[in-house]
């Protein structure tokens, strides 16, 4: 089964970055992302002079509508990626916003909270690179 993911991207993917190669297992669909309409819509804000890759945001994504507000960080924005990371029971949340106030836990509830260079580092990860 495919690894579920919420991927908070903090910068736009660039050859050779971290993010960029998830970017891509997300792109080949060796990995399920999850969104909301809230936090494509913090997408649209941070990343309205990238029209292209929003819209590849927008295809990749597979939509949930969490039922609940979570309040568990301090940085509010952070809390839309964290319902939809709960809501789905994602494996992982991935995110380089791991300072304090913002994801400064390394689990909420089942949840992983790790950096691009964390994730890519898991064994599972790893057989999914090995297959691109």
């Amino acid at each position: 089964m495919l690894d579920t993911c919420v991927l908070k991207l903090a910068t736009l993917p660039n050859p050779g970055n971290k993010a960029a190669i998830i970017w891509e297992l997300c792109r080949r669909e060796k990995l399920q992302i999850f969104g909301s309409p809230d936090t494509l819509g913090e997408y649209h804000r941070v990343l309205a002079d990238h029209p292209l890759f929003l819209e590849e945001i927008q295809a990749a994504i597979e939509l949930c509508y969490p039922f609940f507000t979570a309040t568990a960080i301090a940085h509010e924005p952070d809390n839309r990626f964290l319902e939809v990371a709960l809501a789905v029971q994602a494996d992982y949340l991935v995110t380089v916003n791991t300072a304090r106030g913002h994801f400064d836990r390394k689990n909420y509830e089942n949840v992983r909270v790790v950096t691009p260079g964390e994730f890519l580092k898991q064994r599972e990860v790893q057989s999914l690179l090995a297959g691109i």
